[in-house]
């Protein structure tokens, strides 16, 4: 039964007041016709067929059933929703709820589906106003993005969530890079001085929030629709921990394994004598300028421990190109940085750049993600070891 709420954001909602269900002529197939009929509708609407673990994982959603899917970065794990989509009736108005970890990668996301053909929105604190409540609420957007803060804080997204034109529209609940679920769980699980201890090994990963270890109890009203998990990273121990938080038992989640390795990927561990806080082990990697240009550096994320040493990366790599202090002038298309104190603007600015290749090296903390889909990236530095937590 649905939390009864007073809305008073949400005006003359609109819907026939029936519950969302696949389409009859997908529904009433078996389970080999409904794999077939959903690999045809994705080559439909791309143009190429999908992959079996992507019919896999779409089959599950549409029998009903949770899905944790497990596969590495270039899986295609953002499309699955996108096919899921496809199976809905159009004047149904389905709406998709995606919940992020980071609002980065939610607009990252958005752009995504609006280049796919699909109506998006990034609900954050500065977009997310009651004009925009009522049109999440009658279905305007096919996916919605937000952030955990937003989706247990929010008193206008309570009168969303639980208005019941909105359930009734909601097709499918994801959550994606679920691995920081267990992530934060160690820290929510903590108590006292354990608990600064847990928070502050991971200075910048703050911007994560404990509250992505909450949700279990809200994903418990969602109109009996199914629960899409992603992650690439999450070994068994994380898994068992998040289907405990979100009170999934063995019975009712399925869990889908995808290839986790990528043998095109090169990991190199390189030593270091100098402090971590000076970031002088970073120079051997960048040669001068004189020898290498500007336009010849490959695309490369440079990943620190804090916000400082993002800054000092960025004066270390000005040194090993021998161009001393050009990384301090203003929208530089060598290196820029990005954490959690940058600006909005800036933000924005730092992704959409990088994604347009204007841009070349972000030396960033873990505010910017590792889910972005930036298919140009081709070198990630993580100065540091990280937290043992992170590798899940």
């Amino acid at each position: 039964m649905l939390r009864q709420l007073a809305a008073p954001a949400i005006v003359d909602p609109q819907g026939a007041g029936i519950r969302i269900e696949l389409l009859k002529k997908i529904k009433s197939k078996g389970d080999d016709a409904m794999k077939a009929a959903i690999g045809k509708s994705a080559f439909d609407r791309y143009g190429q067929h999908a992959k079996l673990l992507q019919i896999q994982t779409v089959f599950h959603l549409a029998c009903g059933k949770n899905t944790f899917l497990l596969a590495g970065t270039g899986f295609g794990k953002s499309r699955i929703p996108e096919i899921y989509h496809t199976i809905l009736p159009k004047t149904a108005n389905g709406v998709i709820l995606v919940l992020n970890p980071l609002d980065t990668l939610g607009d990252n996301q958005v752009l995504e589906k609006k280049r796919a053909g699909f109506s998006a929105i990034n609900l954050t604190k500065l977009t997310f106003n009651v004009e925009e409540a009522n049109k999440v609420v009658n279905g305007t957007y096919n996916f919605v993005y937000l952030s955990t803060e937003i989706f247990l804080n929010s008193r206008l997204w309570d009168q969303v969530y639980f208005c019941p034109n909105f359930q009734n529209r909601l097709a499918l609940v994801v959550i994606d890079e679920a691995h920081i679920i267990y992530q934060w769980g160690l820290v929510e699980s903590s108590s006292g001085k354990d608990k600064a201890v847990a928070l502050g090994r991971i200075e910048d990963i703050a911007i994560f929030r404990p509250c992505y270890g909450k949700m279990g109890g809200w994903l418990l009203t969602r109109n009996n629709k199914p629960i899409l998990l992603m992650s690439a990273t999450c070994r068994p121990i994380a898994i068992e921990s998040i289907k405990k938080s979100l009170k999934l038992e063995d019975h009712n989640v399925c869990v889908v394994r995808g290839e986790l390795t990528r043998p095109e990927i090169r990991i190199i561990r390189v030593p270091i004598t100098s402090s971590m806080s000076s970031c002088v082990g970073l120079a051997p990697l960048f040669a001068p300028q004189s020898e290498v240009l500007d336009a010849q550096i490959v695309p490369t994320l440079i990943y620190s421990s804090s916000r400082n040493r993002t800054l000092q990366v960025m004066k270390v790599v000005d040194e090993a190109r021998g161009t001393p202090g050009v990384s301090m002038r203003p929208n530089l298309l060598v290196v820029r940085r990005f954490h959690s104190c940058t600006g909005e603007k800036d933000k924005l600015k730092v992704v959409e750049d990088f994604a347009a290749d204007k841009l070349l090296m972000i030396s960033c903390t873990m505010a910017l993600g590792m889910g972005q889909n930036w298919s140009r990236v081709r070198q990630v530095i993580q100065m540091g070891r990280g937290d043992p937590s992170a590798i899940c």
